[in-house]
């Protein structure tokens, strides 16, 4: 990556507090994300993604967690000011503004007793400053920038009235309407059938070429990866253990988890037969508990090249390209 990244997360580390201890689900993560670009951060449940997308929104300490180590550093035009040491009052004039997220479930996001317009107008006059009538007329606007027809009739509309593409619309238009410089979507189509899954693709990144924002965009969907990112950080038990632009981690990936992830995805014009060959290869075992991890890498006790080394020395992020970095001992020995 060249020039000043737009977002710089550096060595983050977010801890909950349980009865059964300190639960770190997010543990040394670090990486950039480029004005104009898009980072995938990819993984399966319970890696971590969510936690560092609301770490970075500075939401998680409403769900009771708090950001323990680490930078969040974000240039808003005067250069990177470490955000983890704003107050929420300052927090409140960024988000929505400046940083903007789209949330995982747009059934249960959007409040059920307000319009869709409404809920669109309540940011841009909170952010923007301006009357009832101009931030109405812009919500109908951001909703025609969406895709939704008839804006002018739909504004009125309640999420009830809406199918699970337009609620997910709207939930953009929200994040869209002022214009924010930083993107984060959570898993944006996960509900959503595949024809309304690449409609959303597409308006995402229409609005990004527009706006000129950048996103991160968390998915456990490596297809959907391959089709909108730059760069790509893959996520195992709260921490990245491989990152780099996304056409190298597809064609050299470095770490046997990536390895797993990518032998997973259906191949178009694949047989159908069930056989030893033609099946898709599936990663043994789970994830381990976050309260009871095991010694060394976190991967090794589900990985075919663990040796005892690998139960026994954490591996740190090393540098095996270009811009491609590996939490893996045994990184020269993967092989795609």
């Amino acid at each position: 990556m060249t020039g000043q990244p737009l977002l710089s997360v550096r060595n983050l580390r977010t801890r909950f507090t349980t009865a059964r201890g300190p639960i770190h689900s997010v543990d040394d993560v670090s990486f950039d994300v480029a004005p104009g670009k898009t980072l995938g951060l990819v993984g399966e449940s319970g890696s971590g993604k969510s936690v560092t997308s609301l770490s970075i929104m500075r939401l998680i300490e409403r769900g009771g967690g708090e950001i323990v180590n680490g930078s969040i550093l974000l240039d808003r035009g005067k250069g990177p000011e470490d955000i983890t040491r704003l107050g929420e009052r300052q927090m409140r004039r960024i988000r929505g503004n400046e940083m903007a997220m789209i949330f995982q479930e747009p059934m249960t996001s959007l409040d059920p007793v307000w319009s869709i317009g409404a809920q669109i107008a309540e940011t841009i006059r909170l952010h923007q400053g301006v009357g009832k009538a101009e931030a109405r007329r812009q919500a109908i606007e951001m909703l025609r920038l969406v895709g939704i027809p008839a804006p002018e009739r739909r504004v009125d509309d309640y999420p009830h009235q809406l199918s699970g593409g337009m609620r997910q619309r709207v939930m953009i238009a929200i994040a869209l309407s002022c214009r924010p410089a930083l993107l984060i979507a959570d898993e944006p189509t996960t509900a959503l059938d595949v024809t309304i899954q690449a409609q959303i693709l597409d308006l995402i990144a229409r609005l990004q070429n527009e706006i000129g924002m950048s996103v991160v965009f968390i998915t456990h969907n490596l297809g959907v990866v391959a089709q909108i990112a730059d760069e790509v950080a893959v996520m195992y038990a709260g921490q990245i253990v491989e990152r780099g632009p996304v056409r190298e981690i597809f064609a050299n990936p470095r770490h046997p988890y990536t390895v797993g992830l990518l032998r997973s995805i259906p191949r178009a014009g694949s047989s159908q037969s069930d056989t030893p060959d033609t099946r898709l290869a599936t990663i043994g075992g789970a994830p381990p508990s976050l309260t009871d991890l095991p010694p060394g890498c976190r991967f090794a006790p589900r990985c075919p090249l663990a040796t005892a080394a690998c139960t026994e020395q954490a591996p740190q992020i090393e540098e095996v390209g270009p811009h491609h970095g590996s939490r893996c001992l045994r990184w020269r020995e993967v092989a795609a």
